[in-house]
């Protein structure tokens, strides 16, 4: 069996307008943001860039060539693929790997370190395995040595006109499909399906996270005048987070059908869809799923907010209820102990060590009072949603 290339790649929603702005940075390491020029030049300089091109295809792209043997392609609508040619040494996938980790990331990373966080970040998406292998004439008992010595084990194998399919949590491997087009075309699209689905299946987690937290807010039936500020700043954090991975996932159905079409223009044939399992059906429902499901969980805290904001206007107004009675009491005491004067009283120190401790009592009766409405529980209403939509 003779490994000819080895992929691996990931997704970041993009668009034209950020290609743009990596061919600034790759071509002439600048950027219109506000970023240091020490920091472009080394980011740069790190990626050791031996050609850079922007080419048009079906989507524009930027093709790089490196020093370090590793070639990337970052599509117009963030699809980034490495490649490295395999020597036949083992150390290729390190390799491949390293580069990307060490020098690619950090240098996309710090060119879109403004604005609001990029989707793999905010689900906190780290991984872009597995490699993809494209192999020549490899037998069955080579190819399961080639996972055996990797330390895998092949969890689903197809095959059909010659062609096989052996994947496993780090490989995948392609044998006999010879066709370039074709190959960076499967290569593409097997690493935008993971990359979506992987997205989506990261804020369905995060859906059921902020789901149960406020089911548990809602479900104490009463909470105290102290805790509902910092609850409802808990809840605010919530709702921001909620509010950019909703942006996140209303932009991703756009994506699906522009790779949709990419795919169809490449012609991958028909026998090559049992073996890839190429359904854009399939993405586009869980994405309309997860679309819906986070618009429930968006009206969910939003309900809950409002709750919590009526609670604190009751709190507050209670509170100052408080006060008003205080200042009644003190200022009616004041004018009926002076209605039989005929003159206005003198001060003396006893006087004013008298009025001092009127103070003080008026303060402690005050704190008193506000302590027993702070403690006071106010009731926590539950939600017509129901609470166990995972």
């Amino acid at each position: 069996m003779k490994i000819s290339k080895i992929f691996i790649g990931g997704w970041f929603q993009r668009t034209t307008l950020h290609l743009s702005e990596i061919w600034d940075f790759l071509n002439e390491q600048k950027s219109e943001l506000d970023i240091p020029n020490d920091k472009l030049k080394q980011a740069a300089r790190n990626l050791n860039l031996k050609n850079v091109t922007r080419e048009n295809g079906t989507l524009e792209y930027i093709l790089a060539q490196t020093t370090n043997g590793v070639d990337f392609r970052i599509y117009e609508d963030g699809l980034t693929i490495l490649e490295k040619e395999s020597s036949g040494d083992s150390k290729d996938f390190e390799d491949i790997k390293k580069y990307y980790d060490e020098r690619l990331s950090p240098a996309i990373s710090l060119i879109f370190s403004k604005g609001a966080p990029v989707p793999k970040e905010l689900a906190n998406i780290k991984t872009i395995l597995p490699y993809i292998v494209v192999s020549r004439d490899g037998a069955e008992d080579t190819i399961k040595k080639f996972f055996e010595g990797h330390g895998e084990e092949i969890y689903s194998a197809v095959s059909t006109q010659n062609v096989g399919v052996y994947k496993s949590p780090t490989f995948i491997l392609i044998n006999n499909l010879k066709k370039e087009e074709l190959i960076r075309g499967i290569v593409e699209s097997q690493i935008f399906f993971r990359e979506f689905k992987t997205q989506l299946h990261r804020y369905l987690n995060i859906h059921r996270t902020i789901w149960e937290k406020i089911a548990a807010i809602k479900e104490q039936g009463a909470i105290k005048g102290t805790q509902i500020a910092p609850l409802r700043n808990e809840l605010s954090d919530y709702q921001k987070t909620i509010s950019l991975i909703d942006a996140r996932i209303k932009q991703m159905g756009s994506y699906v059908r522009t790779r949709q079409k990419v795919t169809d223009i490449k012609q991958v044939d028909e026998y090559l869809n049992p073996l890839f399992q190429l359904k854009f059906e399939t993405l586009q429902d869980t994405h309309e799923y997860i679309n819906h499901l986070w618009g429930m969980t968006k009206s969910y805290l939003d309900s809950t907010i409002g709750m919590f904001n009526e609670l604190q206007a009751q709190s507050t107004k209670t509170s100052l209820s408080s006060l008003q009675l205080i200042t009644t009491i003190g200022v009616v005491s004041g004018i009926i102990g002076y209605l039989g004067k005929d003159k206005l009283p003198s001060f003396t120190g006893i006087g004013l060590i008298y009025f001092g401790i009127l103070l003080v009592i008026t303060w402690a009766i005050n704190n008193a009072i506000s302590a027993l409405y702070k403690n006071k529980k106010y009731p926590v209403k539950s939600s017509d949603i129901i609470k166990n939509i995972k």
